[in-house]
């Protein structure tokens, strides 16, 4: 089992449980239990119930962000607190990357996106539909860049940083789910109510969970429902959903999209955790082992694990294909949310294999006196001077700068006829 490694945040207030799991191979003392895989090795944060952790998610970058942009974004997580605190820290050492801002007393979820100039673009969502936008600057000071309001009662909110879109939706007539373009402040998408039952009655929307499905360019998205409805929605068909499950009997509080986009997994407010298949349009399988209230689902960036968090007081990983559980932790609090650290070691050292690596080894041929072909081998290569050389003034110099100077044999004179 590779590194894999996770933030949680609890109602204490602390990022405080950073879990990662062990490679096997590393440990030849490893025991086959999946518990002893998994460790808790950190906290963040005080101890302050007022402020305890809503929300966690991962920054993202905009679609033309330089490598280091990516690097920062992958480094970086957005913690929503009550009392309107958002706090932009750093995945490894829970060091604060800028300084923590107060927003509106009722947000209810914060997200960031790194820009293509290096700077942070924070989107703080409020239960009262408000939508407000921070520019957080290298010095670290937010700058507020704009507002515009949305509906009431907003309970589930999710974004794309690449493409500036933003989908929510609350409870009660009028709070439906939809979609809005934070760049111009404007709806471009909301979904009609579902029809009326056989008593004609029209049950008013409960929109409790929500999120975009990967790799759909902002058309296609998840809502889960306090009626335990899961719904998946495509702009390009029509204003309702396109597929409806019922789920469980609990309300729906978590739900997440695939890597692919092509699977949907849903928690609810009693330990139920499955998987739909949305090509099938059923549900796949469920993971087992929680027993309490699921607060938040996390998918790793490649889609290779799943893991949850949730009022039992426990980490859990699943593997995405089997749902088995690869490892789990003992958090000694309820947790309210979670995500995964994309930073890994692994990801470290491959990103320093890269900044360190040195030029191929490149063959020069050479012949001594004698004639014989001579090979050196060279780490780098320095730039062919553009003075023509002794040997080959009658030559042309077509090559390119880049590319290697070998060294022409010398001729030989034949002696002169006597």
């Amino acid at each position: 089992m590779p590194v894999v490694s996770v933030l949680v945040g609890d109602e204490l207030g602390y990022i405080r449980r950073c879990a990662e799991a062990r490679d096997e191979t590393r440990d030849a003392n490893a025991n086959a239990n999946a518990n002893n895989l998994f460790t808790v090795i950190g906290k963040f944060g005080a101890l302050d119930r007022a402020s305890s952790v809503m929300k966690l998610s991962p920054a993202s970058c905009a679609r033309d962000a330089s490598d280091e942009a990516r690097t920062e974004a992958r480094q970086t997580v957005v913690a929503t607190r009550r009392g309107g605190r958002v706090d932009v820290v750093d995945a490894r050492s829970g060091c604060e990357r800028y300084k923590s801002a107060r927003c509106a007393e009722d947000v209810v979820h914060a997200f960031g996106t790194i820009t293509e100039r290096g700077t942070m673009e924070i989107v703080c969502v409020s239960a009262n539909g408000g939508v407000e936008t921070h520019g957080v600057g290298k010095d670290g000071d937010w700058r507020r860049r704009g507002a515009f309001a949305t509906g009431e009662n907003v309970a589930a909110a999710d974004h794309d940083g690449a493409l500036g879109r933003l989908v929510l939706g609350g409870k009660g007539f009028g709070n439906d789910v939809a979609v809005y373009d934070c760049r111009e402040g404007r709806r471009v998408y909301k979904a009609k109510p579902p029809p009326a039952n056989w008593l004609n009655y029209r049950a008013p929307p409960w929109v409790s969970a929500t999120c975009f499905a990967s790799q759909s360019e902002c058309v296609r998205f998840f809502v889960g429902t306090g009626e335990h409805r899961f719904r998946h929605y495509d702009t390009r068909e029509a204003k309702r959903a396109v597929l409806e499950l019922d789920l469980g009997e609990g309300v729906i509080t978590s739900v997440a999209s695939s890597a692919d986009g092509l699977e949907a997994y849903v928690a609810n407010s009693r330990g139920l955790f499955e998987v739909v298949d949305l090509r099938a349009g059923r549900t796949r399988g469920k993971f087992r082992g929680n027993s309490g209230s699921i607060r938040q689902i996390a998918v790793h960036p490649d889609g290779t694990y799943v893991a949850c968090a949730g009022l039992d007081q426990y980490v859990r990983v699943y593997d995405a294909k089997s749902r088995q559980t690869v490892a789990s932790a003992y958090a000694k609090q309820a947790l309210t949310s979670i995500v995964f650290d994309a930073y890994t070691p692994h990801v470290e050292a491959e990103n320093a294999r890269k900044k360190t690596k040195t030029k191929k080894v490149k063959t020069i041929l050479a012949h001594d006196d004698d004639g014989n072909a001579i090979v050196k081998k060279l780490k780098k290569i320095k730039k062919r001077s553009t003075e023509p050389s002794r040997d080959d003034d009658d030559d042309d110099d077509d090559d390119d700068d880049d590319a290697p100077r070998v060294e022409k044999p010398k001729k030989l004179r034949k002696p002169l006829l006597e």
